[in-house]
């Protein structure tokens, strides 16, 4: 059965223009993270619940580009 891959911080992409919006994993927040596209400037707005953190924090550690402070 086919699996999709498990989604980075860093693989959010603007709904508008398909840009990657350069998220990174120690600058989100459980709750509303808002800013602007870098390509087209579109807002958005994205919803983290816990167990998402929990999964984008696991995902991180895995692939070694999380470093706990």
């Amino acid at each position: 059965m086919f699996k999709a891959p498990e989604m980075r911080a860093a693989d959010y992409t603007c709904l508008l223009c398909g840009s990657r919006l350069e998220l990174k994993l120690e600058n989100l927040v459980v709750g509303d993270n808002t800013g602007s596209c870098p390509m087209c400037a579109e807002p958005f707005c994205i919803i983290i619940t816990t167990e998402e953190m929990y999964q984008l924090i696991k995902i991180e550690r895995q692939s070694g580009t999380f470093v706990e402070q």
